[in-house]
């Protein structure tokens, strides 16, 4: 299923008629979408989750669990930042490098 694809109103209905449906069809859609991902990253992948799921768990709310889903997404964000931030200070020392080695 592409985000094209993806019908909120449906799964909305779904959820609200059939609770344990939607559970089902929601973990077939993460699985599928998971299991198309290149090997090396479904464990990854099934790991996170994991973590998702064990937080909405432990939310007293939806809107508990959607804050804390979105702090986790915070958290990654930064880090790929930071990691961003180092791999353009290594590339400008690798490019100054190269520099003073043509001089």
């Amino acid at each position: 299923m592409s985000a094209d694809d993806f019908d909120f109103d449906q799964w909305r209905k779904l959820a609200e008629q059939d609770p344990a449906a939607f559970f089902l069809a929601r973990q077939k859609l993460i699985a599928d979408f998971i299991e198309t991902a290149p090997d090396y990253l479904t464990d990854r992948l099934w790991q996170f989750q994991n973590t998702i799921d064990c937080a909405r768990a432990e939310a007293a709310s939806p809107m508990k669990a959607v804050k804390v889903i979105v702090g986790m997404m915070g958290e990654h964000l930064d880090a790929l930042h930071s990691n961003m931030m180092r791999l353009r200070e290594e590339s400008v020392s690798f490019h100054n490098s190269l520099a003073q080695l043509k001089d």
